[in-house]
């Protein structure tokens, strides 16, 4: 029944041809105004809590450099512009919003309070165990096409609770989250205001019709899963003919109804060399996608006691990739790139509850999806007890991050 509906799905796909129109914002000045707009919003915050316009302006600037020792750029060196919402990184919500306001005023209590924990950025909530792929790194893998345990009503009732937290974006995963498309549209549907809401997806089934009732529901973005530039080795790396063809046109489609996109790649070892990224950067810039995330593979899922991980030499090509398409003005046209591992390698782990953390098929958490140690129900606690619970914990790989 399932792959069925998979089949299903996936037969009305459209075809389009590249290259798209590309969101992100060349024109210097446009670029200077946002960054005004954005350091008011800042000031402003920061004035309402001091008091103090001098001392204001000088914690804006600590605020800047902060910024810049984590992410490795100035803050808005790119940006992109999506339904009149603007865009500068992938685990931020788009500004001006009810959201980035509540982002910002996070992060500066945090500045004020150091260590202390403000609301979260992103929640990850896996909402289906159902995938018709067969992913080489899925780190649901042990889970995968057992019967789904979260209602929807489970899953609106976690979606309140996180908002009232202080939540400003939450991405729905899986297994493939449009395998439960008709309850999206009711978790939409359900959803407070003030928080972004995302797919992590294989594109399977993102018809520009899906696309489009996805946008009216109230979703923000679409990251759809491309493990490779060329087709036959993303399909090989997805265990499936259409892979590539779902995910491009997903994108496509996605881009045509006014949602921001982002291509998600695992970095596997003998993808990491500057042809590859190079060929895979081209392709982001033809879609027309905003952000372009790089994902570290992880011996967990179906990776488990393989050796998997990267060395430093391709470590040093991923920090490369993600400084220089970020920063130099040869690639100002080319999309955003994310590398969770360029900052947690600098300043530790930003999961377990202190920006991020995963909540798996069965309602419980992770410090994040590759720490595959359940932690607490967030069905029988509250989201300060997840959240107390999960400090006691650390992440696999990094040292908690203390910024």
């Amino acid at each position: 029944m399932r792959i069925m509906e998979a089949q299903n799905l996936a037969a009305n796909s459209e075809i389009d041809q590249l290259p798209q129109p590309s969101p992100i914002i060349v024109n210097k000045a446009s670029l200077r105004t946002l960054k005004r707009k954005v350091f008011l919003q800042l000031f402003r915050i920061l004035n309402q809590k001091t008091r103090n316009p001098i001392k204001s302006m000088l914690l804006l600037d600590q605020f800047k450099k902060k910024y810049q020792s984590i992410f490795g750029e100035t803050m808005l060196s790119k940006a992109s512009k999506v339904d009149n919402r603007f865009y500068f990184r992938l685990g931020s919500p788009g500004f001006p919003s009810t959201a980035s306001k509540r982002v910002h005023q996070n992060e500066i209590s945090r500045l004020l309070s150091p260590g202390s924990n403000y609301g979260l950025r992103t929640l990850f909530i896996a909402i289906t165990k159902q995938c018709p792929l067969d992913c080489e790194h899925c780190f649901e893998w042990d889970n995968l096409n057992k019967m789904d345990q979260l209602s929807t009503s489970d899953i609106i009732r976690i979606v309140h609770e996180y908002q009232n937290y202080g939540t400003t974006q939450i991405m729905f995963s899986g297994g493939e989250p449009m395998m439960r498309k008709n309850d999206l549209y009711k978790i939409l549907d359900k959803a407070l205001p003030g928080t972004d809401f995302w797919i992590i997806t294989s594109g399977l089934g993102l018809t520009l019709e899906t696309a489009q009732v996805l946008k009216k529901h109230g979703l923000t973005g679409v990251m759809v899963s491309l493990d490779h530039h060329k087709a036959e080795k993303h399909n090989q790396f997805r265990g499936n003919k259409n892979a590539y063809k779902w995910a491009t046109e997903a994108v496509m489609n996605s881009n045509k109804a006014g949602l921001v996109t982002t291509l998600s790649l695992c970095a596997a070892r003998e993808f990491v060399n500057e042809g590859n990224f190079s060929g895979y950067m081209n392709l982001a810039k033809d879609l027309g996608v905003t952000f372009v995330q790089i994902l570290e593979p992880r011996a967990a899922g179906r990776y488990k006691g393989l050796d998997v991980k990267l060395g430093d030499k391709e470590l040093e090509i991923l920090d490369h990739i993600y400084l220089t398409y970020n920063s130099s003005s040869k690639f100002r046209e080319y999309p955003i790139v994310n590398s969770l591992g360029y900052h947690q390698r600098k300043v530790g782990c930003f999961g377990g509850g202190n920006r991020f953390f995963y909540i798996d098929t069965d309602g419980d958490a992770h410090i994040c999806p590759y720490c595959t140690e359940k932690t607490v129900s967030v069905l029988q606690n509250t989201p300060e007890e997840v959240i107390g619970k999960m400090a006691e914990k650390s992440c696999h790989v990094f040292e908690k991050s203390v910024v």
